[in-house]
């Protein structure tokens, strides 16, 4: 059980790495530097609220919300970046649907479920 959890926790840290760099390399003008720290501090906090959620731990109603919406927003990205380059290989517009359309559905998807878990979570309680 702990392999699947880290597993898990590892594919979550390098998909919210990944797309948190990508998006702020393309959409801002930050040296460097400041887009890995940021990249690496949110996918730190995510993975780390991930793992306390799936050790069944509590975990706040913004972190939910948050991590779900970067996971999902994450998960949007790389299928919407990557699926039509997959599917038609001269495709122009892979980013442009990866960006403005995968992404921003994933992350109102991750926000809502991320609401959803939580609110059923304190609803049982």
């Amino acid at each position: 059980m702990q392999l699947i959890k880290l597993t898990t926790i590892s594919i979550i840290f390098l998909l919210v790495l990944f797309f948190i760099k990508t998006i702020f390399a393309i959409t801002t003008g930050l040296a460097e530097w400041v887009n890995t720290a940021t990249s690496l501090s949110f996918a730190v906090l995510v993975s780390w609220f991930s793992w306390r959620w799936l050790s069944g731990k509590n975990v706040g109603i913004t972190a939910t919300v948050l991590s779900g919406s970067l996971i999902m927003g994450g998960f949007g990205f790389v299928f919407g970046f990557f699926g039509p380059m997959l599917i038609t290989r001269d495709t122009q517009q892979a980013v442009t649907i990866g960006i403005f359309i995968a992404s921003p559905l994933g992350m109102l998807l991750g926000a809502v479920a991320g609401y959803t878990l939580v609110s059923r979570k304190n609803n049982n309680r």
